[in-house]
């Protein structure tokens, strides 16, 4: 752990906002990566920010895949990522089923928290983007900014308005441009 890098990051769903939403899958053959995914996180991370992924993945905990499936998918992932010179800091996973009641399903702070604590971050200089309720609610419950991206459910979610996140954004790259352009 780094203690000494930037205190701002970016908290990133990764179902529909960094790579296409497939639905319960653990089959690395069905990744599919948003467009400009890897340009926009490294920009982000040119500018000092600290990437990190935060993911429900109740597929594990209803029995569709293994915690392995999922650990393969974030190894090609970090492959295909590392290609645009871009590093997630970590992957934080809730392999939980959503009726577990667990601590660090999202829409709670467990995972935002954890990595505030565990690498020196400022929430309230930090960002969360995704396209579900949950991930905006966790962002808001954690004290950061949240975006809400219009790939995956984000159509669905910004219709729902349930929930206000602090911008909605085409896509990863339109919410990468706006953290750089309202950043404190």
């Amino acid at each position: 752990m780094n203690r000494t890098a930037s205190h701002r990051a970016v908290f990133l769903d990764r179902d529909g906002t960094i790579m296409e939403d497939s639905s319960y899958f653990g089959d690395l053959d069905r990744v599919v990566l948003i467009p400009g995914a890897a340009a926009a996180l490294k920009t982000l991370q040119d500018a000092g920010y600290r990437l990190f992924v935060i993911t429900n993945q109740s597929g594990v905990g209803r029995g569709y895949f293994s915690r392995e499936a999922v650990e393969a998918i974030h190894a090609h992932l970090d492959e295909y990522f590392a290609k645009a010179g871009v590093r997630f800091d970590r992957y934080y996973v809730c392999p939980h089923h959503p009726e577990d009641n667990c601590e660090c399903r999202k829409p709670k702070p467990k995972f935002l928290l954890d990595a505030a604590r565990e690498y020196g971050l400022d929430l309230s200089r930090c960002f969360m983007v995704g396209d579900r309720e949950s991930d905006i609610q966790a962002g808001i419950n954690a004290g950061t900014r949240t975006i809400l991206v219009l790939t995956g459910a984000g159509r669905d979610t910004l219709a729902k308005q349930a929930v206000k996140p602090d911008v909605a954004a085409e896509d990863i790259h339109a919410a990468a441009t706006w953290i750089l352009t309202h950043a404190s």
